[in-house]
């Protein structure tokens, strides 16, 4: 015989003997911000096949070649235009470029104290032009002004001296012409212009072959032994 007891309450007793624990807060948290993640739609890899056409190719490998032949030739050509500026001393046991460049630069240093030099005798010359003019005066042994020598080159082979001298003392023009010939420097012409009271000798010369070479002129070395030559009074 089977008995049906209903219980009164409304609630399962055993949910109440026997409760579930309370979620905590990071729980809760973690799971509201669970989503679903969205899905990343992968990157087609590249096309790694040879699209292009190998004309195309050959094309532009003949246009870079040629390019950098014409960069070649021009890099060539200034060179040979750069060693064709530089004195024979310059280039005297040097082969390589950078040595070349070196020497490009220290040439190109001496010829600005050279200017520097020139620019300063050529302002001395006009002062005292200016004071020839205004007043007479007399040039002694021991004036710094007395004589002024210049020694240029004019190219490879020619050297060109110009010696300003004064009436009262100057250096004999046989005396530099003595000293250009031991230098081993063929005389072309001397040309004599009175200035002011002053004597302006322009002395054109040129290196002589000797055994089959030209020697080296050191124009500064050349200048500064004719400016340190013996001066005479002149009766």
């Amino acid at each position: 015989m089977e008995f049906n007891i209903e219980s009164p309450f409304s609630f399962d007793f055993g949910d109440e003997l026997f409760p579930l624990p309370p979620l905590s807060p990071l729980e809760n948290k973690n799971i509201a911000s669970k989503k679903p993640k969205a899905c990343r739609r992968r990157k087609p890899p590249p096309n790694t096949s040879n699209d292009e056409n190998p004309n195309e190719q050959k094309r532009k490998k003949i246009m870079h070649r040629d390019v950098e032949r014409q960069r070649r030739q021009e890099m060539s050509s200034l060179y040979s235009s750069l060693r064709s500026l530089l004195p024979l001393e310059y280039l005297k046991g040097k082969c390589s470029i950078s040595d070349h460049m070196h020497e490009t630069v220290k040439y190109i240093q001496s010829i600005q104290t050279r200017i520097r030099q020139l620019s300063d005798q050529r302002d001395e010359l006009k002062s005292l032009s200016n004071e020839n003019m205004a007043v007479g005066t007399t040039e002694t042994l021991n004036s710094s002004r007395r004589d002024s020598v210049v020694v240029s080159s004019k190219n490879e082979l020619g050297i060109q001296v110009v010696l300003h001298t004064a009436t009262q003392h100057r250096v004999p023009v046989s005396n530099i012409l003595r000293v250009l010939v031991a230098e081993g420097l063929e005389i072309m012409s001397c040309i004599t212009t009175k200035v002011n009271e002053r004597y302006l000798h322009t002395i054109e010369c040129k290196v002589v072959e000797n055994n089959g070479c030209y020697p080296s002129i050191n124009v500064f070395e050349l200048e500064h032994k004719l400016i340190n030559l013996e001066y005479f009074p002149l009766d």
